[in-house]
């Protein structure tokens, strides 16, 4: 009786936490040049079109970003770095619980030049459990 009271006890007090972040998606993917090499320290920003928020990351050693916790919503996602054309991609949908891979491929050129894409980004796709 005592174990299943601990039991209850420890349900309740984690059960705010993760019904708080069932609302929320991730972006993620990798930044690269024209010969496909990994490009770090390059700022990130997913804006949600319809609330206006602003959320930032910058790109790890290794080209690789997340941003996490997303509010469900429709956002756009945009990268610049001196040396290459600014990147802005359009009608990107965070739905619940969703890992969305969106890779930033950006183009040699002048940072007031912009590549735009207007697409939906695909799911990752996940193993099923063996």
């Amino acid at each position: 009786m005592r174990s299943i009271v601990f039991a209850l006890i420890g349900l309740l007090l984690i059960a705010p936490s993760i019904l708080a972040q069932s609302d929320r998606g991730t972006i993620t993917g990798t930044v690269t040049d024209p010969a496909g090499a990994m490009i770090p320290n390059v700022p990130i920003e997913a804006k949600n079109t319809e609330t206006g928020a602003v959320y930032q990351t910058v790109s790890s050693a290794t080209g690789n970003y997340t941003i996490a916790q997303l509010p469900v919503g429709i956002y756009q996602l945009s990268a610049s770095m001196t040396g290459f054309k600014h990147y802005i991609r359009t009608g990107i949908t965070v739905m619940v619980a969703q890992t969305l891979r969106i890779d930033i491929p950006l183009e040699v050129g002048s940072i007031t030049e912009t590549v735009t894409v207007s697409a939906d980004a695909p799911l990752l796709k996940r193993k099923a459990a063996s």
